[in-house]
């Protein structure tokens, strides 16, 4: 049984018991004094004790071997398994030993920290090291060191375009093509051939058409760079004259197999060859201002800028990494931190516990010790209120009224087995 639990609850059920119990020994011992006084028993001349007298000093007896058996047990409890530890360990401590302990413990606390520093950092290099950022990062660097070679010697970081976004420049080849593709369609189906290939040879001269814009007015841009450009351009732009000729003739004999007079067909075959050509100058302008001047610059910078971008959500990844993991080093570290500073201030404030404790254990100690002393002296009272008890009714249905010659000694105590014990627990 706990010492707390003894305190708390066993006192209070056995005050109770012992008090209904004496009830019940009053009442036996009143009614076996009255059934032996009718009988005139003890007689006058006995001189030895009734059985039951025996009975009686047995019954409490027993109640005072109850209260030792448990009250003893907390006793022995408090002495053997808490006062005796806590002294053991008040001889073996002192200041100097606290000082040393608590210095042992610092020592753990670094030792603790540079193994987690240590183990963070190969975390924080194998994050860095890992193979995808590794190749993303070379990538980046050969382009990045190409883009700075590139952009010093054209000394500018920005495309030089005039025409943006370049979807619509792109958008605007398309409507060029589409413009050019339904006269284009009519005017092969004169070659009476299948609806397929009449499709193909239309399609074929739409995307020429914006093609060769778009590769003339990039050229033009560009002319700088490279000698034979503005030759190439010339070619481009005689077969773009020869092709608008030649589809303008075609078209010219279209509209003569429909019945157009002939003076008519002189104007409408330069108008036609008029309109392909605006139409190749539109595209051409649109292509000049939707191109860089610089062919080397605009490939390095939109390699650049893409590799850039992959490379910043690569860097992102490994940050969030990093992150994570300085979040769990840092959490680590605290713990370590809080259980030094936890076991630190238990050790410099141990003696003042373990006095603490010791001045509680004796306490308890003593309160109970008192209580079951009392409790051995309450029940001997008890026991001897009963034996009077017992005799006075005993003499009252007397017919002699006379006391027996074993009455006249004095009632003996009840073993008591408390009073013997130490006041304090003993180390």
């Amino acid at each position: 049984m706990e010492a707390e639990n003894f305190l708390n609850e066993y006192q209070f059920t056995f005050e109770n018991k012992l008090a209904e119990n004496q009830l019940q020994q009053l009442k036996r011992s009143k009614e076996k004094g009255e059934e032996d006084g009718k009988r005139n028993l003890p007689s006058v001349d006995d001189n030895f004790t009734t059985p039951v007298e025996h009975e009686i000093r047995s019954r409490y007896q027993a109640e005072i071997e109850t209260l030792y058996q448990n009250g003893k047990q907390v006793l022995d409890d408090l002495q053997e398994k808490n006062f005796k530890a806590i002294t053991g360990e008040l001889n073996k401590l002192s200041e100097e030993k606290i000082q040393i302990l608590v210095k042992e413990t610092e020592e753990t606390r670094d030792r603790k920290l540079e193994e987690l520093n240590v183990v963070h950092l190969d975390s924080i290099k194998d994050i860095e090291n890992t193979p995808h950022f590794q190749v993303a990062k070379k990538r980046f660097d050969k382009i990045n060191n190409r883009w700075e070679a590139v952009s010093g010697k054209h000394k500018r970081q920005e495309l030089n375009i005039q025409f943006k976004p370049y979807w619509a420049y792109v958008l605007l080849l398309f409507a060029i093509g589409i413009a050019e593709f339904p006269l284009n369609n009519q005017v092969f189906v004169s070659f009476r051939e299948t609806p397929l290939l009449t499709l193909i040879m239309a399609g074929v001269l739409v995307i020429t058409l914006p093609f060769l814009a778009h590769a003339a007015g990039k050229i033009l841009k560009q002319v700088k760079e490279r000698a034979i450009y503005p030759y190439v351009f010339i070619v481009l732009l005689l077969t773009v004259s020869a092709i608008s000729y030649f589809t303008a003739l075609l078209r010219t004999n279209y509209l003569a197999e429909l019945g157009v007079p002939e003076g008519q067909l002189a104007l409408d075959q330069w108008t036609f060859f008029t309109i392909g050509i605006i139409l190749f100058l539109v595209g051409t302008v649109a292509s000049f201002f939707a191109h860089d001047d610089s062919n080397e610059f605009s490939e390095v910078y939109k390699k650049f800028h893409k590799e850039e971008e992959s490379f910043i959500v690569s860097q992102k990844v490994l940050s969030d990494k990093r992150a994570t993991e300085k979040e769990q080093f840092d959490s680590e570290r605290k713990l370590i931190q809080k259980e030094y500073s936890k076991n630190t201030e238990i050790l410099k404030n141990r003696l003042q516990q373990l006095n603490s404790k010791k001045t509680e254990v004796t306490g308890n100690y003593t309160k109970i010790l008192a209580f079951c002393q009392g409790m051995e002296r309450k029940i001997n009272n008890h026991f001897k209120e009963a034996i009077f008890n017992y005799r006075d009714t005993n003499l009252t249905f007397r017919n002699n009224h006379k006391q027996p010659k074993a009455w006249g000694e004095m009632v003996k105590d009840l073993q008591q087995y408390f009073d013997p014990l130490p006041s304090y627990p003993q180390d």
